[in-house]
């Protein structure tokens, strides 16, 4: 939908430059952050390394899901718009596999790596919007633009695109007002009220923003059961796992700190 730059012989699409774009800034500022940590720089970069490696291979299941079925069955998973939930899955499961193996603090990696990620999302879905795809339903209501379709198909939809945008952009500002408070109680050191709230929290709010946007996007969002698509069901499972860690936790140092209190006081 948007143009094409050319470069001399090159042509850049403006999806793959915002893309780009996205992936630099939120992976660059990821790994900086990280670098606060007091480990090796080597086992940062390393660990860096994995996570992405294994969020791009599993960025590509749902496409071999789909393949393998037609090919097997002739059947269509119709998995589409979960290529990010698998990314990010994969992402996390590596950084944990990683942080064990290497006895790195999960929780305070998860933190500090998380912050930039919505702000590349809300940029990558500007990608999104230039190339039509991510697209939203029909609609005849005051949020209505005159978009078209990955097949170039014009009408009045939703937005979702730009939504999504702004949405990940007001995650990010809620992340890093929660961090900047978290560092004036507990000092850079810790995270605040436990290391990983803010990946937690990232997930929570992201799994939200997932379950409230299906229903206004055509693309990837065909039902499945009744009314709710893929995209409902994973964003559901993901805000039920997100907020039961995050409760679990609570109540973790709420006893840790009553432990603690108990016993100063016993001295």
């Amino acid at each position: 939908m948007l143009p094409t730059f050319e470069l001399g012989p090159w042509q850049i699409g403006t999806y793959g430059l915002l893309i780009s774009l996205a992936l630099i800034i939120s992976g660059m500022w990821s790994l900086h952050r990280l670098l606060r940590l007091d480990y090796p720089p080597a086992i940062i970069v390393r660990g860096f390394s994995l996570a992405v490696l294994g969020g791009f291979a599993a960025f590509q299941i749902p496409y071999l899901i789909n393949y393998w079925l037609i090919a097997r069955y002739g059947l269509l998973a119709r998995l589409e718009g979960q290529n990010l939930i698998w990314a990010i899955g994969g992402a996390i499961g590596v950084a944990v596999i990683h942080c064990w193996m290497s006895r790195t603090p999960l929780g305070r990696s998860l933190d500090l790596a998380v912050l930039p990620v919505p702000l590349g999302l809300a940029i990558g879905r500007l990608g999104c919007f230039a190339a039509g795809c991510c697209y939203g339903r029909p609609t005849d209501s005051w949020l209505g633009m005159y978009l078209p379709d990955e097949h170039g198909v014009w009408m009045e939809r939703y937005p979702t695109q730009l939504l999504s945008s702004a949405v990940n952009l007001l995650i990010f500002f809620t992340l890093l007002a929660v961090e900047r408070y978290g560092m004036q109680r507990m000092g850079a050191r810790h995270g605040w009220p436990f290391d990983g709230f803010l990946a937690l929290l990232f997930l929570d709010l992201f799994s939200l923003k997932r379950f409230g946007m299906a229903f206004l996007r055509q693309s990837g969002a065909t039902p499945l059961l009744g009314p709710f698509s893929w995209m409902h069901l994973n964003a559901l499972a993901g805000l039920v796992v997100a907020t039961a860690l995050i409760f679990w936790n609570l109540s973790q140092t709420r006893r840790m700190k009553r432990d603690t209190d108990a016993s100063l006081s016993r001295r």
